[in-house]
């Protein structure tokens, strides 16, 4: 998902998107992607004896 938001952040800079606008979008959107990575993933089962 950081490559994916690289490559989009790449493409627009590439287009021409002023660099300071690029850095914050990159900061929100890799801490954004970071977080719902941390919340999906699954919980180890406990085991019950």
């Amino acid at each position: 998902m950081n490559l994916a938001v690289a490559g989009a952040l790449y493409y627009r800079w590439h287009l021409g998107a002023p660099i300071q606008s690029l850095l914050i979008a990159g900061m929100i959107m890799f801490f954004l992607v970071n977080v719902l990575v941390l919340l999906t993933r699954k919980k180890p089962a406990s085991t019950k004896r």
